[in-house]
């Protein structure tokens, strides 16, 4: 009876461990990431601690490409994201929206990425200087952020990219709008690569 009742108390505990790892990998109900704001984008899905060395190393080989490609890259999210600035300047005519020929130069070399589209979010975010009024602000950085989304699903023969397009408007400057050169470095596209779930999916984790 005795060891009956051990023998319970581990299957428990085994079922126990079970779930709790399954509730660990699992990923809260699906959510649009149209629905979602900046931010959420950025941070969304968390990387669990046992695929981080698998992400990271993934996502370090995105950033050596793009380096490669000569395009200002940097790694954020302690390495799980690859964040690329881009002057507004280098793609766009002054008071544009759409693209100049040109920007193929640069904007090309994420085709592979986007080729992969369950493992990696694109998050597309343009943004302005203080030049006009909130609304202007908003309509050229969200009409830019469209143009460079429309080149995408181009560029991928009108497949599916997971590309997500904001208009920042006049939000983050990062210099003091007090010269035309720090206007210049405030209008720009900041274009984030981020793990998706597929990429996680080949980590090891499993979604609910």
């Amino acid at each position: 009876m005795q060891r009956f009742i051990s023998i319970l108390i581990i299957a428990m505990t085994l079922g126990y461990g079970l779930l709790t790892t399954a509730a660990t990998n699992a990923e809260p109900a699906d959510v649009d990431v149209l629905d979602l704001t900046f931010s959420e984008n950025i941070d969304q899905p968390a990387v669990p601690g046992k695929a981080r060395q698998y992400v990271t190393t993934a996502m370090d080989q995105i950033r050596r490409q793009l380096v490669k490609a000569e395009l200002p890259t940097q790694a954020i999210r302690d390495g799980e994201v690859v964040q690329v600035t881009i002057p507004c300047g280098q793609l766009f005519a002054p008071g544009a929206i759409d693209l100049k020929p040109a920007a193929d130069e640069l904007l090309r070399h994420f085709s592979g990425i986007l080729r992969e589209s369950s493992k990696y979010k694109v998050i597309v975010a343009v943004y302005g200087d203080n030049t006009g009024d909130d609304m202007y602000a908003d309509s050229i950085t969200s009409a830019r952020a469209n143009a460079i989304d429309d080149y995408f699903w181009t560029l991928m023969g009108e497949a599916e990219t997971n590309v997500i397009p904001y208009g920042m408007g006049k939000d983050n400057p990062l210099k003091p709008n007090d010269s035309m050169l720090h206007r210049y470095a405030n209008r720009r596209v900041e274009i984030y690569v981020v793990p998706d779930w597929g990429l996680l999916q080949a980590a090891g984790v499993r979604r609910r």
